[in-house]
Formats: structure tokens, sequence, C-alpha cells
């Protein structure tokens, strides 16, 4: 019996030479991994001499591996069921998997996927023809990203049932396009204008619509705001739940949080503290006024009792309103855009419009919104001005008397 640790083509490795059986095994380069591969050879050597000769046995496939078809559908029902995942993320995922992945990979036994049909598959669905909703055109890479997620986490449970040595997709190098946030805000006079335009048209929806450019929601969020999480003497709202695909569900970053809808935005003021315009403060008005008020604390602010509006409603309405405003037509979503850039070009706190906002980072606001933070300096040639001096106090300081001591030393020098 023979197990040795030797350093070979830049790594560390085990030999193991044992009744005329041989095996060798890579533990890694450098100090780490000469460390694993001598831990190693102590517990392969513990195991020869016990008679376990396992080590030296070749890993057996199963003779029929399942088809890709049969391990995707498992992981759609058993992901969700032992997951905390968003059901609008296993949405995306579940049609990603039976529209695309099905499709292609099939009957194809899960053990036959390398990372070569990977990229035939991402190569197919960049181009024209790959996309499922618009036919002839190409997926796009924004989608394309988010279905490899599902792919990825499907081949994870494959390799966990031992029908698929390693995750194929690991070795894949593949980068689309840079995502582009479309950010278009309104200006002052097109949110003033939409403003207008919706008060004649459609009072409650316009509350709706003062609402969500004054607090920086998300659609879903203003949707799903119920009586109970409004204050209306504080002007504030308390955002715990969104509606998105015809159910509730938590917010998008997961945790509740508190927000003034009283922002000036829609204002021509330098000013962005809540409630420090009048037309900020019509805004309590404006819900007091609502056609239907549900007493009941669950009823939604911005729907018909134990419904919310709808999505097809919001944006139908929102058409109507642009129109009659004359505005250049933008979707509804850009109110939220308009709240973080107005905000933070009147200097308001950067983390301040972050947890208005519900933004997962401050980094996401200055990557996004940077463009519209002031930029004010000098000039690269400034002189920098001389700190103030300390002004003469009114009576001069008169000389301190000298010690005794030291006046006795002075006259006998």
């Amino acid at each position: 019996m023979g197990v040795k640790v030797k350093e070979w083509k830049g790594a560390w490795w085990v030999f193991v030479d044992h009744q005329g059986r041989r095996k060798a095994k890579r533990a890694g380069p450098g100090l780490r991994g000469k460390k694993l591969a001598e831990a190693a050879a102590t517990k392969i050597a513990a195991k020869l001499l016990d008679g376990d000769t396992s080590v030296l046995d070749k890993p057996q496939k199963p003779a029929t591996a399942p088809a890709f078809t049969e391990v995707a559908e498992e992981w759609l029902t058993r992901y969700p069921a032992l997951h905390a995942v968003r059901p609008a993320t296993m949405d995306n995922y579940r049609s990603f998997t039976e529209k695309h992945l099905i499709p292609f990979f099939g009957s194809v036994p899960v053990s036959d996927i390398t990372a070569e049909s990977i990229e035939d598959f991402i190569e197919a669905k960049r181009a024209p023809g790959g996309s499922v909703r618009w036919p002839g055109k190409a997926l796009a890479d924004g989608s394309l990203r988010t279905g490899l997620l599902a792919l990825r986490l499907i081949l994870q449970r494959a390799v966990r049932m031992k029908v698929l040595a390693a995750n194929p997709i690991k070795e894949i190098e593949w980068r689309g396009a840079q995502r582009i946030d479309q950010v278009d805000p309104f200006s002052g006079p097109e949110l003033r204008a939409l403003l207008a335009a919706v008060r004649r048209i459609d009072p409650d929806f316009a509350a709706l619509l003062h609402v969500w450019a004054q607090s920086g929601m998300r659609a879903g969020e203003v949707c799903g705001l119920q009586w109970q999480d409004v204050d209306l003497e504080a002007g504030t709202a308390l955002v715990q739940r969104t509606w998105s695909r015809h159910r509730l569900g938590p917010p998008k970053t997961g945790g509740a949080r508190k927000v003034s809808f009283l922002h000036p935005v829609p204002d021509d003021t330098p000013h962005w503290r809540p409630g420090s315009t009048a037309e900020a403060r019509s805004a309590l008005t404006a819900l007091r006024r609502l056609t239907i008020r549900s007493m009941d604390p669950e009823a939604f602010v911005f729907g018909r009792g134990p419904t919310p509006r709808s999505s097809m409603e919001l944006h139908r309405a929102w058409r109507r309103v642009m129109a009659a405003a004359k505005v250049r037509y933008r979707a509804p979503e850009q109110l939220r855009h308009t709240f973080a850039s107005t905000m933070l070009s009147r200097n308001a706190p950067l983390l301040y419009v972050q947890a208005q906002g519900g933004w997962r980072s401050a980094s996401v606001l200055l990557r996004v919104y940077a463009r519209w933070m002031p930029h004010e300096f000098n000039g690269p040639l400034a002189v920098p001005q001389p700190a103030a001096l300390p002004q003469p106090a009114a009576t001069p300081a008169q000389p301190e008397p000298v010690p005794a001591v030291a006046a006795a030393r002075v006259s006998g020098a």
C-alpha cells in the first residue's frame, strides 16, 4: 500500500497505489493545496488499513439519466416549496423554463448537457427568432440573464441528484449588454401640467398621482396602500405591501418603511422638505375628498374596497391624462425617477432619498441619478480663502508680570 503526496504540474496531488490499483487526485496549488493533499492522504491511508477500498472505485453513472424536462418540472415544484422566493421571481423562472428551456433541451438526458450545448442555447436565443413573444426578434439580454439563473438552479439540482457530475453552466463565459436604466424624468412644468389635467378629468386618479409623485413609491406600492397605512395628520404612509400580477406581496426590498407623500416635487421651489408648500400639502385634501372612502381599515385607498386598482386600469387612465396634458409620453413609472432626480437636485440628503424610495443602497442612486446632483465648485484654480483672523479685544491685552524669581535672576545676571 502506498499513499503519497507530490507536487505535479503546478499543483499538489495524492497518489494511491494499492494492490495493483492506482488512482491520483488533485488537491490544488500552493500551501493550501499541500495541506489539503496531506489531510486527504491521511484519511485515505486510514480507510485502506481498515480494508475500505471504495476510494479506488470509479464513480458509476446511472444507467439512464433523466431527461432535462423531468428534472426541470421537479425543480419548478420543489424550489418554491423549499425557498422563500418572491412569487414574481418564481413566475419569471417558470415562464422562461416552460417557454425556452424545455423546448430547447426537452428530452436530452440531463447528463448530456455540456457547456457547449448551453452556449448553443444562448446563441440561438440572442439570434433573430430567439424571442417567443416577438416573432423574428432576438431575446433581450435582460430576459436571458434571468433565465440562465433558472437553468443554473435546475442543473445544480441534477448535481445534487447525482445524475450530473458538475454544473456545466459554471464554465460559461457570457456577458450580455450592459443594463441601461431608462430614466427620463418629467420637468417641473410637465409635472404641473400633468397634475392640472388629471384634476380636470379624474379627481380620484389625481390623488393617486399626486401621492405617487411626492413620495417616490413604486407603482405596486401605491396601489397596495390601505387606509390603515395612511396618516392623514402627518402626511405619511407605511409601505408594507405591493400589488403585482393580481396578488399582494412584500415590497421589493422586503422590509416595511414609512414615507412622506408631502414632498414639494411638482412645485417651482428650491425646497425639498415635506410639507414646505401649500401645493404639496394639498395631497391631504385630495385624499380626504376621494369619491369612495371605506371605513374598513384594510380597504385599499386607490381601489374598490377589497380590490386594488389593476395595472391595466392604471395605465389606461395614465394614457388619457398624458394626452390631455399634451406632455411627451413616458411610462407612469417615470414619476419615481422624477422624485429621485428632483429631490437630489435640491440637495436632499442622499440617504434620506434612499430611505424614502426604498432603494437597496445609496450606490444605486449615485449610479442612476448622479447627473442631477449639484456639482457647484469654485473652479480648479480657485484660490483658497484664508481663515478669518480673530478680532482684537476691546481692551488691549496687558503684558504679564514677570515672576519674582525670574526677575531676580535677570537682575543678578
